[in-house]
């Protein structure tokens, strides 16, 4: 007679159910909208950067910039707390988030 091993003891990858492939998915979502959100930031921060290098006085478009940088930051702010990760310090300096940028937000700016 032969005796069948007690399923507790038989390794299982936590994808081997359809709920681990389900979370395996979630995260995988959640970390592709960090990056959108990343990038999108990246690029009005960007914006806003070039359009006061060139020296340039046009408070109407700076204004504009401001607003959208603001909001792209807004953004992963939220899509970072949505993910469940909180501390927002690293976030802002990684980004080099502008003081005026995170007064926009609603955030007060943060030491560096």
């Amino acid at each position: 007679m032969s005796l069948k091993p007690p399923h507790l003891l038989k390794r299982q990858s936590p994808l081997d159910g359809g709920v681990g492939i389900l979370d395996g998915e979630i995260i995988a979502e959640m970390a592709a909208s960090l990056g959108r959100a990343g990038r999108a930031l990246e690029a009005a921060l960007d914006a806003l950067a070039t359009f006061d290098r060139d020296g340039v006085v046009d408070d109407d478009a700076r204004e504009t910039l401001l607003h959208d940088a603001a909001t792209k930051a807004w953004a992963l702010l939220t899509q970072y707390e949505l993910c469940g990760l909180s501390t927002q310090t690293n976030l802002v300096q990684r980004y080099r988030i502008p003081d005026d940028v995170m007064v926009r937000v609603g955030a007060a700016p943060i030491n560096r």
